[in-house]
């Protein structure tokens, strides 16, 4: 079984208006109430130096940013328009747990504000556990969704899916001159739960056997089903493909 992944992207924002560094501690030191995998941070299993402290202040979050700002392949300079990369790999609280069920990380791009000014612009990527620590099983669906409206308080992001990696290169796309054969996914993506803002929502239709959790706003979260599903589940990829067809008149 694959583990799933979290994705969640939005805009260039105004670094006057973003308050990354507020949003940061914020994340880091919620995580943990989700999974005690989030206890923890670290480079890697070898040094267990700590990347990010749990519980993060928010004069850390900004020292943090600032300290991994982005930077010119050829001289190194700052580029601070393009917002800083934070890395952590997660293994709960010390003595750690490095078994490979229990391995999960986090890739955040913050604070981007300069060209180019597209969508994901400013990016997190969460590679959840295969098996989470608090219950030693995969995550279901309805421990997920939780974590999922927690990050989108946090963040606001434009767009937000949980998904398998299998399935990534077969989103449906579009053409596109820069990523070629590949082409450029068609927006919302759809996955194991997708997340649809409240005008996209407000025009979709739904295949009957899934799960539709509509929030304050009108956003929605859409499940397909409460246990994760591999590449080889022809019922889970029966359902997604479904709910690919019937979303398509929305995305773009």
């Amino acid at each position: 079984m694959d583990r799933p992944d979290l994705n969640l992207w939005w805009e260039s924002r105004d670094p006057a208006q973003a308050d990354d560094a507020r949003r940061l501690s914020e994340f880091v030191t919620g995580l943990p109430d989700f999974d005690p995998i989030y206890q923890s941070w670290l480079n890697s299993p070898k040094t267990r130096e700590q990347s990010v402290r749990v519980p993060l202040s928010e004069a850390e979050a900004k020292q943090i940013l600032t300290d991994n700002v982005m930077r010119a392949d050829l001289g190194g300079g700052p580029l601070p328009e393009f917002g800083s990369h934070i890395w952590g790999g997660h293994a709960g609280p010390p003595p750690y747990d490095f078994r490979e069920s229990s391995y999960a990380d986090t890739t955040c791009f913050l604070g981007s504000y300069g060209p180019p000014a597209h969508s994901s612009a400013n990016k997190i990527l969460m590679r959840l556990s295969a098996s989470r620590l608090a219950t030693g099983r995969p995550w279901r669906a309805s421990e997920l969704r939780p974590l999922m409206k927690f990050a989108r308080q946090i963040w606001n992001p434009a767009a937000m899916c949980a998904m398998f990696s299998f399935y990534i290169l077969d989103l449906p796309a579009r053409p596109s001159p820069v990523r070629g054969a590949l082409g450029r996914p068609l927006t919302p993506w759809i996955g194991w739960i997708s997340y649809l803002p409240a005008d996209l929502a407000s025009r979709a239709k739904y295949p009957a056997d899934v799960e539709v959790e509509t929030l304050e706003d009108g956003a929605a979260l859409v499940t397909l089903c409460e246990e994760p599903f591999g590449k080889d589940d022809a019922e889970g990829l029966a359902r997604l493909h479904a709910l690919e067809t019937v979303l398509r008149p929305i995305q773009s």
